[in-house]
């Protein structure tokens, strides 16, 4: 399951993704199947940046 990579999908939808024509031929190729992640806002990102950032502060 990609990470909505932007070279894998063209438009990120929750119902109806689209995926790049070539990045679906070779997931053909090799027999696996391509079912993007749901999109949403990322949430632990934001947290363990504004931790990082006040660690560094204190340090």
């Amino acid at each position: 399951m990609p990470d909505n990579l932007k070279s894998g999908d063209i438009r990120a939808c929750k119902y109806d993704p689209d995926v790049n024509q070539t990045y679906q031929k070779m997931a053909a190729h090799y027999g696996v199947a391509i079912i993007p992640a749901i999109p949403y806002k990322p949430k632990a990102e934001v947290s363990v940046q504004i931790i990082e950032r006040w660690i560094l502060a204190r340090i």
